[in-house]
């Protein structure tokens, strides 16, 4: 009896007026309402009925009702009366305890859920088949991280394939790729278009160039990689050389991309770049601008994710690509 007489003057974690909201739960059973357990807990807290009724803005009589109500519903009694107050019986401390503890996991639910609706202590997973070295990716993902410091950011590097695969089963939550988009895996939004360079080695006859066409560089040889993005940097090549009545000459080397930008610099083929790459340096390899006309040649850069998936982190991730976007499309307009 002295343990349920100490803890029945034990503060409760769960403050009265708050009563209303975490106990809609309880409103479900038959003949039990969440006044009832509001009532019970609070007469545990303050010690009698009468300091009961105050915290809780009723009256004495209104208090003692509830509870005789409730030891009705349930069978037992909830306190013991006697002119000093009012304290726990063993049924009423079992039962007391388990409603605060139900009552505290349903407040570290919706405090869970309101933190996750702002952003906050979240997790966003990207794939990427580019560099971040550069670009409106990289504008969108550090403005991302001043606005949003808490939420947890991760990458992955791999072909689109896989990217698009680990998307469907959500293990990333959003894929941003350079090349034509399609719609085929999901929600997609063009966030800009970026610029592509001919890589050559410092000693190769274009080094000087201002910029290069196709027709400069249709009939060398190309050396891309078989890692990611190489096999897309392949096809585009094949594409547009084909668009001038000639055969891509491509070497595949597995390397990856400094070994393949090593390679260039030794002067064993040139390579078909993003803006992306052109932020790092390599040895003795020069970055020229592809242009057609006198126009830089660019391809689309696209974010994709899948419609279904609720992330706040992502909802608030593309809110903020679709304005740098917006700014994008506005600066590359006509002039």
């Amino acid at each position: 009896m002295d343990s349920v007489s100490r803890a029945s003057r034990g503060h409760l974690k769960v403050a009265p007026h708050r009563f209303e909201v975490v106990f809609k739960y309880f409103s479900s059973i038959p003949n039990l309402q969440t006044c009832d357990i509001e009532t019970v807990l609070a007469v545990a807290e303050a010690g009698s009925f009468r300091k009961a009724g105050t915290l809780l803005g009723i009256g004495q009589s209104a208090v003692t009702r509830r509870i005789q109500k409730l030891e009705d519903v349930l069978g037992v009694s909830m306190f013991e009366r006697s002119a000093a107050g009012a304290r726990l019986t063993p049924a009423g401390w079992n039962f007391a305890t388990r409603s605060r503890q139900i009552a505290n996991q349903f407040l570290d639910t919706v405090r869970a859920a309101q933190s996750a609706g702002t952003a906050e202590n979240g997790r966003l997973r990207m794939g990427l088949i580019a560099s971040l070295s550069r670009g409106a990716l990289r504008e969108v993902i550090a403005g991302f991280q001043t606005l949003h410091a808490d939420v947890e950011l991760s990458f992955t590097e791999a072909d689109l394939g896989e990217l698009m695969t680990s998307l469907s089963h959500r293990s990333i939550d959003v894929v941003g790729a350079a090349g034509e988009p399609t719609s085929d895996h999901g929600d997609m939004m063009l966030l800009t278009r970026v610029p592509l360079y001919i890589a050559v080695a410092g000693d190769h006859p274009l080094a000087g160039r201002r910029c290069v066409d196709w027709t400069d560089v249709a009939v060398m040889s190309f050396t891309v990689s078989a890692e990611v993005p190489g096999p897309t940097i392949h096809d585009y090549i094949i594409r547009r050389i084909s668009d001038f009545g000639r055969q891509a000459r491509i070497e595949v080397q597995r390397v990856r991309r400094e070994g393949l930008m090593n390679l260039v610099g030794l002067g064993l083929g040139i390579s078909l770049v993003c803006e992306q790459w052109c932020g790092v340096r390599y040895p003795n390899v020069v970055f020229i601008p592809l242009k057609e006309s006198g126009t830089a040649e660019t391809i689309p850069f696209s974010l994709t994710w899948r419609p279904e998936n609720d992330n706040p982190a992502l909802r608030r991730f593309l809110s903020l690509a679709r304005e740098v976007a917006k700014a994008a499309a506005a600066s590359s307009g006509p002039s």
